[in-house]
Formats: C-alpha cells, sequence, structure tokens
C-alpha cells in the first residue's frame, strides 16, 4: 500500500491552530498595553512625573513589539489561509471548512482519557491524549478523511487501537449520508475515509 497522502488542510491545521490563539493571545496583550498606556498618559501628578515618563516610554515599546509581532502573525495565517479558502470556494464550501475544524474538536474532546481508580498509569494517558490532540478530520462534499497519530509507545497505541470501532461508530453516527471504510494504519497513522452515497 502507498503512502496516503495528507491534504493541505490536515497539513495546515495545527499551525492554523497555533496562529489563531497566539494572534488572540497577542491582542489581549496589547490591549491590556494600551490601557496602560492611555492611563498613564492621563497621569498628572507632579511627584511620580518622571517615573510615569519612564514608564510610559517602557509600555510603548513593548505596544510596538506586540503590535509588530501580531501583525507577522496575522500575515503568516492569512498566507496559509488563503490557498485552502480558495480551494474551498472554488471545489468544496467554505461550511465544510468551519466544520471539519469543528468536528475535530468535539472528536478530540470525545476521545481524550482521564485516569481511573484502576490505576492507568498517568505518563500512559498523558501520551494517549497528545496524540489524540494531533487527529484531525477533513470534511468535504464527496469524501470524509479522518486521521489519527499513534504513539511510539506500544501501551498507549494498544489504547488507541482498542477504541477503533468506538471512533468508527461516533464518525458514521456524525455523517449519515456516508460510508466509511474501516481504519487503515501507515507507519504511525490510522485513517479512515467517508465516501458520500449517492
Amino acid at each position: 500500500m502507498g503512502k496516503p497522502g495528507k491534504s493541505y488542510f490536515v497539513r495546515t491545521f495545527h499551525i492554523i491552530g497555533f496562529l489563531l490563539t497566539s494572534s488572540f493571545l497577542l491582542l489581549l496583550v496589547l490591549v491590556t498595553f494600551m490601557m496602560i498606556n492611555a492611563f498613564l498618559h492621563a497621569e498628572t501628578s507632579l511627584l511620580l512625573n518622571e517615573y510615569t515618563k519612564f514608564l510610559y516610554k517602557v509600555v510603548e515599546v513593548i505596544s510596538k513589539l506586540l503590535e509588530w509581532m501580531n501583525a507577522v502573525s496575522f500575515l503568516l495565517l492569512l498566507i496559509l489561509l488563503v490557498p485552502e479558502i480558495v480551494t474551498r470556494i472554488s471545489k468544496d464550501s467554505l461550511g465544510n471548512w468551519f466544520k471539519s475544524f469543528w468536528v475535530s474538536y468535539r472528536l478530540r474532546r470525545f476521545l481524550v482519557r482521564q485516569t481511573d481508580h484502576e490505576g492507568e498509569g498517568v505518563l500512559k494517558i498523558q501520551q494517549h491524549n497528545r496524540s489524540i490532540r494531533k487527529s484531525v478530520i477533513d470534511i468535504r462534499n464527496k469524501n470524509i478523511t479522518y486521521i489519527v497519530k499513534l504513539p511510539n509507545d506500544m501501551q498507549v497505541q494498544k489504547l488507541i487501537l482498542e477504541a477503533k470501532e468506538i471512533l468508527r461508530e461516533e464518525i458514521s453516527s456524525r455523517f449519515p449520508d456516508y460510508t466509511f471504510s474501516n481504519f487503515e494504519r501507515y507507519k504511525h497513522w490510522l485513517r479512515i475515509e467517508g465516501t458520500k452515497m449517492r
């Protein structure tokens, strides 16, 4: 069996998620610094005049740096998003693109495990959940692809492999208009394909 290719959406999913989170957090910090800057600018106390001027300059420098970082983050995000958005508009739909993000996170929540009272190792569960958080579903009008990364640890792999049928049923129930293959394995990835029924 040849190597199954990953779509552009799957390959850029985690980078886009990271850049979106970074941009949002940078924006929050930037707004906070702008509020501090406005407060310092309005400060009129003669006793604190020199200290306020110094603080104002420091906050202004940090604000400029944050603006630059936010602009770079947003530009990188735009560069990655444009090809996918153009492809979705011309060959699929933007609705499926948003749905792919939403369902990916929902399936991750469904698969994430908590430590139980029977003494499953905390490290084992952490490795399992780390792999699950790398799983992605790519929803298209005609087909669906879901991939999940298998960890190197054999015991942790077993946890994921044991959940294959439950996961297949969960995906099938979410997309009743598609027929799904069995999970196929390529090295450290599990993959399932869905094809829309006519």
